[in-house]
């Protein structure tokens, strides 16, 4: 047996809610298995598990996210789909449950001694704990994947919330995630681009940079993305890896200011993978511990500064490569 404690998250999960699934805990527990050349460390590896849910579009009916948790009972949540129109309820999706005031109206009416009430009531508390779980974790880290993880359960709006909503492509990129994509972008952030090297950066309506991509530096079409966006309900903090396929004659753009390549309107892009979460989504004081063995090789295989490097760096930097009112 390990005498290794278990990460923040499956504890607060399996005290609170239900026990994640035994390949998330594995991971997040940094078993030895995950902590290698190519998958970085087990927190890594979790994300990129919890991008595999991410990136596939919510499903209003079907009960695969539940997958998440180790031993979630969905016999109840089958009986309120099936059940809710009898009831004169009536439901597109088990999601959300405990926000729908249609479902509060039909709770207050119910005899709460009815399995349909139990059942309904049970769900609802489910949820309303689900979405303050990431109040429970203290790490920075922690936090961030109880966040994802609750996302995928209970969608949000980003237009109710304000983000800028990511548009997802259909089917992965072949661009790769493994724990060295990190080294260009941190020689990005202090200038040291190589000189095949370019990078574009998309921005919104109003010039502003959302992501940056890439290229002739590692893997082509890795982006980072520079401000928290929101995929398929899911909101993913600055610092998550991307990647994407697109024909570069086609789009409008305009040359960067200082380096090779382009600024691209984020609108003209057919969408985007979600790949994992970088070391830079996490600020450099946790970075260590968040990403133990990952965070490791970096510093071993000579990465610049990957422990000081801030994400601001990079954001700084896609503000430099655009024209006000854009070149002639």
């Amino acid at each position: 047996m390990s005498d290794i404690p278990d990460h923040e998250v499956v504890v607060i999960f399996k005290k609170y809610l239900y026990p994640l699934s035994a390949k998330l805990t594995e991971m997040l527990n940094e078993h030895f298995s995950h902590q290698t050349e190519r998958r970085g460390c087990g927190y890594t590896q979790a994300t990129r598990v919890i991008a595999e849910f991410v990136s596939q579009p919510r499903d209003a009916i079907g009960l695969q996210d539940l997958r998440i948790f180790e031993e979630y009972d969905s016999k109840g949540l089958k009986n309120i789909l099936s059940q809710s129109a009898s009831y004169g309820l009536q439901l597109e999706s088990w999601r959300n449950l405990d926000i729908n005031p249609a479902v509060q109206q039909c709770l207050q009416r119910l005899d709460p001694q009815e399995s349909f009430a139990q059942n309904l009531q049970q769900e609802v508390d489910f949820q309303a704990k689900l979405r303050t779980i990431h109040q429970y974790a203290e790490l920075e880290e922690s936090q961030l994947i109880c966040q994802l993880l609750s996302d995928i359960i209970l969608p949000q709006d980003a237009e109710q919330i304000g983000m800028i909503e990511c548009q997802a492509l259909a089917e992965k990129p072949k661009v790769g995630s493994c724990p060295m994509a990190e080294k260009f972008f941190l020689r990005i952030a202090h200038h040291r681009l190589l000189r095949q090297g370019e990078i574009n950066i998309f921005v919104n309506a109003h010039d502003q940079p959302i992501m940056m991509e890439k290229l002739n530096m590692g893997d082509n079409h890795s982006c980072i993305s520079l401000v928290p966006l929101m995929m398929n309900g899911v909101r993913l903090p600055a610092g998550s890896l991307f990647s994407t396929n697109y024909e570069i004659e086609q789009l409008e753009k305009h040359k960067n200011k200082q380096y090779k390549g382009y600024v691209i309107p984020i609108i003209e892009m057919n969408g985007f993978w979600f790949l994992r979460l970088t070391t830079l989504a996490v600020s450099p004081k946790n970075r260590a511990r968040a990403f133990g063995y990952h965070f490791k090789q970096q510093v071993d295989n000579g990465l610049f500064r990957p422990d000081t490097t801030e994400l601001s760096q990079l954001v700084d930097i896609a503000h430099d490569q655009i024209y006000v009112g854009h070149p002639c």
